[in-house]
């Protein structure tokens, strides 16, 4: 099974200083109600005079932590509900959106700000399916354009129009293939819905350690496709 290494939790940098890999939601730092991670950042390189690096994934490294200092960096975040990389499902920590609306004067719909309820229903989803430990990379994009980098992803929404997408499905984890047109100009309440039958397929189908869009191209997009639900 072909993966990436996103960087996530502590890592040894040497000479007695660690890093740590912390989620960023469609990179964006902000402080929310459930959960201060602006402020949480800024306190942990104020109290370890560490610094800052930004993944291609939209994630944060926080570097040059000395050793010492590993267990006041986990109660700064712990007390300011930054999530640890155990909390969070394989869908969502690979998931990623470009900022779409209102920022970009290219978007003709919601990206960045509809992810996260999108990824919630997945989670849902693939834990009624029984296959919560799928790992597979989810993108979304405001527009055509695919800043987020949306048609190499094992799953991932385009937006065409407001609030419809494009649903593309068989890229990889690296990023080395190109998914193909699932379904197109689904409303976004129904994306979900849309690519039900294939996590069906795939939970009975699947090969063992086989990702999803491995799947989708193994077994072909024709076979999998189905008409886009319609109502409840």
């Amino acid at each position: 099974m072909s993966n990436i290494e996103d960087h996530l939790g502590w890592h040894e940098q040497g000479n007695g200083r660690s890093f740590l890999g912390v989620f960023i939601e469609n990179g964006r730092i902000r402080d929310r109600d459930d959960g201060r991670l602006r402020g949480a950042l800024r306190r942990v390189v104020e109290t370890t005079g560490g610094g800052i690096r930004f993944t291609p994934q939209q994630n944060v490294l926080l570097t040059d932590v000395p050793d010492r200092q590993i267990g006041v960096v986990d109660r700064i975040l712990a007390d300011h509900g930054v999530a640890r990389r155990e909390a969070l499902s394989p869908v969502r920590r690979w998931s990623m959106a470009c900022p779409a609306l209102p920022t970009c004067g290219l978007a003709v719909a919601e990206a960045e700000r509809a992810l996260p309820d999108v990824i919630a229903d997945l989670e849902r989803e693939l834990e009624r399916l029984g296959v919560a430990d799928a790992a597979l990379t989810v993108r979304m994009t405001g527009c055509p354009n695919g800043c987020a980098r949306p048609y190499t992803a094992d799953l991932a929404f385009v937006g065409r129009s407001l609030h419809k997408y494009g649903v593309f499905v068989g890229g990889s984890m690296l990023g080395t293939r190109l998914g193909t047109l699932y379904a197109d100009l689904v409303p976004r309440d129904r994306l979900v819905a849309a690519v039900r039958p294939l996590f069906e397929r795939y939970r009975d189908e699947r090969l063992e350690d086989e990702r999803f869009g491995d799947f989708c191209q193994r077994v072909g997009i024709e076979a999998p496709r189905a008409p886009v639900p319609v109502g409840p």
